[in-house]
């Protein structure tokens, strides 16, 4: 990527109209004891875009608390597509999605998890309006395949 050029999930974020915005928040409960270099940072990350029909998309992202880095557009981007990608991979099927992963289908968190990946595809999805999901899903299995 050059310097000077933003990389393609920023560019698409710019193109759609997504703005990111974050709050911090403390952890409870925690490790009152652990050392600040051992704990993560959580950050409440809020995706809203230019539709003025949809909603907006929310997620807690966690980061080492010695990364000193701002959660950026892209970085959140990334892990949403990562995410919906692979349920839309499974054609939204539980189980090829579980076996995919290599998760145990029978354990409640595995579904959980699931659920939770599909809600978040379908807020993505409705955030961006169809054609541009698809597009960053393609952005991102671009960018898995070319740089493994």
């Amino acid at each position: 990527m050059a310097l000077d050029r933003p990389d393609p999930f920023t560019r698409f974020a710019a193109r759609c109209g997504v703005q990111i915005s974050t709050a911090d928040l403390s952890a409870v409960p925690r490790d009152v004891l652990a050392q600040p270099t051992d704990l993560s940072c959580h950050t409440l990350v809020t995706l809203t875009g230019s539709r003025a029909d949809a909603s907006s998309v929310r997620t807690l992202f966690l980061t080492e608390a010695s990364d000193p880095r701002l959660i950026t557009v892209r970085d959140v981007l990334w892990w949403l597509s990562s995410d919906s990608w692979a349920i839309e991979e499974a054609n939204r099927d539980f189980g090829r999605w579980a076996a995919v992963h290599r998760y145990r289908d029978e354990e409640p968190a595995t579904l959980r998890l699931f659920t939770l990946h599909l809600e978040q595809a379908d807020a993505l999805a409705a955030l961006l309006g169809d054609a541009a999901y698809r597009e960053l899903l393609r952005l991102y299995e671009s960018e898995i395949t070319t740089n493994p």
